[in-house]
């Protein structure tokens, strides 16, 4: 046996007795052991071992790590997603006894939302009347060469002002009464396959 062969088998038998070991590669291919792993990130990576000398974690480069890491992280987000997939199934299974509830339960909440949006959109056809009421007040104001109504230019404003303001309520409110009808669309779908009708 070479005594520098030697020489590390003898530190690797001390420290191994001693707690756990790390090994590393430098950059100019010298190998270490410490019972510490090395101050500065090492390009192959630091491998550990256990008492026995034996690998118990493998050097790993950055690179190596970083797409570890990131595999990990997808398959973390993969299981939430299951788990959360597996949740709302168990709860749509146990809210409703069977399509028909679940059914009825949904026309309640969409006639809800569209009543919402009925009394926005018909909130929209008041403004809109009140609107077209003033420009026709100061149109005739300027026919007749006469200075339109007091504050009837700041009343506009303010009316076309809600008007915009209305119009962002409604398209909201639209998105949402669509997302519905596919969500419920989806969980009736659902609950036919997992109840097997």
């Amino acid at each position: 046996m070479k005594p520098l062969a030697g020489l590390a088998l003898l530190m690797l038998g001390t420290v191994a007795y001693a707690g756990g070991l790390y090994k590393w590669v430098d950059e100019s291919g010298k190998v270490h052991y410490s019972d510490s792993p090395p101050l500065q990130s090492q390009q192959q990576g630091v491998a550990e071992l256990s008492k026995q000398g034996s690998v118990t974690k493998p050097a790993e480069s950055p690179a190596a790590r970083q797409a570890r890491e990131a595999a990990e992280a997808a398959q973390k987000q993969r299981d939430a997603h299951q788990l959360e997939n597996t949740r709302r199934d168990n709860a749509l299974v146990e809210s409703y006894a069977n399509l028909q509830q679940l059914q009825a339960e949904r026309a309640k909440q969409q006639a809800v939302l569209q009543s919402a949006l009925d009394a926005l959109q018909q909130r929209a056809r008041g403004l809109t009347l009140q609107v077209q009421g003033i420009q026709q007040d100061i149109a005739q104001s300027l026919r007749n060469k006469q200075a339109p109504p007091q504050n009837s230019q700041r009343n506009l404003n303010v009316l076309q002002a809600e008007q915009a303001e209305l119009a962002r309520q409604i398209a909201a409110k639209q998105q949402e009464l669509t997302a519905f009808r596919q969500k419920t669309q989806n969980d009736l779908n659902r609950y036919r396959q997992l109840r097997g009708e």
